[in-house]
């Protein structure tokens, strides 16, 4: 294999790897399996979420204190925030037992959501090395600005100490594939397929997807939510699971604006999985509702599907709904060895647009390295 060199700002080099990780030996493990860390970024700039940042930052700490409680964080902040992150973790640290469990890293952002990011992991068959795949990105199509987030991988791989990766120059977010670690993957047509992306057709997405994901099948929905500012990521709607079974969004409610699509989600799901193996997830009917019909357009996508998986923990949004404790129950059925606890989620969705998943990367356990067979 022929490696190319790039070099970056610390004057350190990773080489580009030639290939991809399916022909190699890697995939990408499931969420659920252990991690050695969870990339987050520190919210900030209170017109990037629409005033409401103070009530962001509050819950957001409280995601980042669960996930603390369970395995190490990486946490970014942009350079403009430095002093009041100080501020904020001198206020966390008297009640934040696991301290040392967090690395606090400098660098420019335009947005926190790292799901879509960060570079994404493979880990090797003997799951003992891992190899970071860095896509581009271009601000969920061009919506929103997307230089530094475009560009952060590459700092962010140097720091964490990663010496070969394969560098895509094919956008793709990380929400808009789920994989069970076990060569499936799903994804939906809305958002990969959009003109404003990449431009490639559905055969054409899918051998790359699967190459690089080491996945043997991808399954693809028609859409995601509807009015999702990410054109329907596949995080916000279905979720693979370890009981062998998917968590997906559903609703009895004709009047529910997702109502037609979740049909055909669960439709074209039965088709590919059986019907037996779909567990169904309630949206958070009440809160839709007031978004509907008082205009809180990004509380209209709230849903539970958006969890989060830790090495030992799934972090359940919650929205002040009473389906907040149904669809964690119905998630811990799904996760019988891990603790499942909901956190409340409504300011991160109303005023950004994400939720907890859109919010984390993981890195599972294993060491960087590059692969042992040349092609």
């Amino acid at each position: 294999m022929k490696n190319k060199s790039l070099n970056l700002g610390q004057g350190l080099s990773m080489q580009r790897l030639n290939g991809n990780g399916k022909e190699q030996g890697f995939y990408m493990p499931a969420q659920w399996m252990p991690h050695q860390l969870t990339i987050l970024a520190f919210p900030f700039g209170e017109e990037e979420w629409q005033g409401g940042l103070a009530e962001v930052r509050l819950e957001f700490t409280a995601f980042l204190r669960q996930i603390l409680a369970d395995e190490p964080v990486l946490l970014i902040v942009d350079p403009t925030e430095k002093e009041t992150f100080a501020e904020v973790q001198g206020s966390m640290q008297p009640s934040l037992s696991n301290m040392a469990n967090l690395r606090v890293v400098t660098l420019p952002l335009d947005d926190v959501w790292m799901r879509d990011i960060a570079p994404i992991h493979l880990v090797s068959k003997d799951s003992e090395q891992l190899i970071p795949v860095k896509w581009q990105f271009n601000g969920w199509g061009g919506k929103f600005p997307h230089h530094q987030d475009c560009a952060v991988g590459y700092p962010l791989m140097e720091l964490m100490g990663v010496s070969n990766f394969f560098d895509v120059p094919i956008i793709l977010e990380g929400g808009a594939v789920d994989v069970d670690g076990k060569g499936n993957g799903i994804t939906t047509r809305s958002c990969l397929l959009s003109p404003h992306r990449s431009g490639l057709d559905e055969p054409q997405f899918s051998q790359i997807i699967k190459d690089y994901f080491g996945l043997e099948k991808l399954i693809w929905l028609d859409a995601g939510l509807v009015d999702d500012h990410t054109d329907g990521h596949i995080d916000m709607v279905a979720r693979f699971t370890p009981s062998g079974h998917i968590l997906m969004n559903h609703t009895d409610n004709p009047e529910n604006h997702h109502f037609h699509v979740l049909k055909e989600n669960c439709q074209a799901l039965s088709q590919e999985f059986g019907a037996s193996l779909l567990v169904c997830l309630p949206l958070p009917q009440e809160t839709i509702e007031k978004a509907v019909n008082h205009d809180f357009t990004e509380l209209a996508c709230a849903n539970y599907a958006n969890f989060y998986a830790t090495t030992r923990s799934v972090i359940v949004p919650a929205f002040a709904d009473p389906m907040d404790e149904v669809a964690r129950s119905i998630i811990a059925s799904c996760f019988p060895n891990h603790k499942v606890v909901s956190s409340s989620a409504r300011s991160i969705l109303q005023y950004g647009g994400g939720i907890f998943n859109c919010l984390a990367q993981q890195v599972p356990q294993g060491r960087w390295g590059e692969p042992s067979t040349d092609k």
